[in-house]
């Protein structure tokens, strides 16, 4: 991680800072998330050896340009990482805010060849978890 982080930084830093200064960063989304968060706990059992298992409780998103507000955290996890403190977000939640302000509505209806209920995002009613849409840094 060491070797890493510091390259991930740099390299987003220059590239916001690049879209900015062509006047592109508020018509381009840059959107930087792994697949799963890590546990906080280190695991030095076989296999892990000193790794950390999947952990989908909390993780962290970076997004900047394409209508979202710089500058700005929504939500925060607990002192130790492993339970939302304040204002979950949900991956629905993030891809919903980037529809909208990609001009998409999140609940539009989808043609589907066989006439089923499509939608652009899956429904409360069918599992889909929600806490709103990002609408502080919208």
């Amino acid at each position: 991680m060491p070797a890493t982080v510091p390259n991930l930084d740099q390299g987003l830093a220059t590239l916001i800072a690049d879209l900015h200064e062509r006047r592109l960063l508020d018509t381009t989304l840059v959107w930087c998330t792994g697949e799963f968060g890590r546990t906080p706990k280190i695991s030095w059992e076989p296999p892990w050896n000193g790794g950390r298992h999947h952990f989908g409780a909390v993780f962290s998103v970076l997004v900047a340009g394409g209508g979202f507000q710089g500058g700005r955290v929504v939500g925060s996890s607990d002192e130790k990482g492993q339970k939302v403190k304040e204002r979950p977000v949900y991956p629905a939640d993030l891809l919903g805010s980037m529809y909208l302000l990609a001009g998409i509505d999140p609940a539009a209806k989808l043609p589907h060849p066989w006439g089923l209920d499509a939608r652009v995002l899956d429904t409360e009613s069918e599992g889909m978890k929600s806490a709103g849409l990002l609408e502080e840094i919208m």
